[in-house]
């Protein structure tokens, strides 16, 4: 069975959930192959994996490595042409995709690029498009989510990350039928659970995300500002547009001193932090563009590694944490209720340890990524079989 998936940038350290549905796919036999539009091997060791350059169905680029290189700057110079354009350049190059049995768009956009193709007669497999969070988010904002109306079309299967997506995507057309929640997932056996109490410690808090607006770090700081008890620290892990700013505001605040910005650091040093701290902190906030979350991984991770999570009433995130059972929930941008949330965390540590076990429970029952992995290679075997002349 040969599975092509379609990507923007390949591999990609920001998508780990990408790389995880791939290698699903490869231990259950199937020939992965990749279509992308640029690739990224040798520019990011800490996903570098010679698995990723070994794939049966192999790497390539949509437009070729020499029109590929020219995309950032069409897209500029060809401004409101640029949608025609780009689907022109698709099309022809649409070749590339013709001998999968099944096609998988990662993220909206690219599941339209592969629709439009199929419209004009190039492709044929059926065409499963998995929705993740900005690829909702601002269509949703600017009231144009019925862009997908093709994909809906000509797509056998949508499958958004959350329950939220699925209800936006049947309200602008997507026929019920064909549209399913598909979590992400993370693997417990790969990731220990570890109880660690702050009742004697200095109580430590982590972020691993981009830095970027609908991550909401600004109102982690302004919240662990205002808290009363002073022996605390905070650990931002990741790079972004905001980096500067968000250290400029800790200054501001105060909190320098107990706040470190390690920027972009490879997995296993992540999962390392992660043993070392006892609350996960994510107040994920909608975007001024619209930007939504789907469910951060990096809450499962933490989550499985036995932290105590923090984060928002936002997207699809109550469906992975209930508020006081699997960790804790604020309303978004409310730095107030944020902090009361972390006051009564940093007060109960002995109360916690319960959620904190209640919480690895839900990751290994609904989030675990060896289980939907399973999950999505029977779709995917289902819709290649069904392709199948009789």
């Amino acid at each position: 069975m040969k599975i092509c998936f379609v990507v923007d940038k390949f591999p990609c350290l920001s998508e780990t959930f990408v790389l995880d549905q791939i290698e699903g796919c490869l231990e259950r036999g199937m020939q992965v192959g990749v279509v992308c539009n640029e690739t990224s091997f040798g520019k990011d060791s800490n996903i570098d994996d010679r698995r990723w350059q070994a794939l049966p169905g192999k790497v390539v680029c949509w437009w070729g490595g020499g029109l590929g290189r020219f995309r950032p700057m069409l897209r500029r110079w060809s401004g409101r042409f640029w949608d025609k354009l780009s689907t022109a350049i698709d099309i022809a190059f649409a070749r590339k995709l013709q001998n999968a049995d099944v096609i998988v768009a990662h993220f909206g956009n690219n599941g339209m690029r592969v629709a439009r193709a199929m419209k004009r007669g190039r492709i044929s497999a059926p065409l499963v498009t998995i929705f993740h969070g900005r690829d909702v988010g601002e269509p949703l904002h600017d009231d144009t989510l019925t862009r997908y109306k093709v994909v809906f079309e000509k797509g056998v299967l949508q499958l958004p990350v959350n329950a939220f997506f699925r209800d936006a995507l049947i309200g602008v057309g997507a026929p019920a039928a064909q549209v399913m929640v598909h979590h992400m997932g993370v693997r417990p056996g790969e990731i220990s659970y570890h109880w660690r109490s702050w009742d004697r410690d200095t109580l430590s808090f982590i972020s691993v995300c981009r830095l970027t607006e609908k991550k909401g770090i600004e109102f982690a700081l302004r919240a662990l500002a205002g808290l009363p008890r002073r022996d605390w620290v905070y650990t931002v892990i990741g790079g972004g547009e905001l980096l500067e700013e968000l250290k400029k505001l800790a200054a501001n605040l105060g909190v320098a001193d107990r706040v470190t910005f390690l920027g972009p650091r490879p997995h296993a040093e992540v999962k390392q932090r992660l043993r070392d701290a006892h609350v996960f902190l994510l107040p994920s906030v909608a975007a001024q563009d619209g930007d939504l979350e789907g469910i951060p991984v990096a809450l499962m991770e933490a989550m499985a590694a036995g932290l105590i999570v923090v984060s928002t009433y936002h997207s699809g995130i109550p469906e992975l944490i209930e508020d006081q059972e699997t960790g804790f929930l604020a309303p978004e941008r409310d730095v107030a209720a944020l902090a009361r949330k972390l006051v009564w965390v940093a007060e109960n540590p002995d109360k916690c340890e319960r959620i904190a076990r209640a919480a690895r429970r839900k990751i290994e029952q609904d989030f675990n990524a060896d289980l939907l992995n399973e999950r999505f290679a029977q779709i995917v075997a289902q819709l290649a079989e069904a392709r199948r002349p009789a």
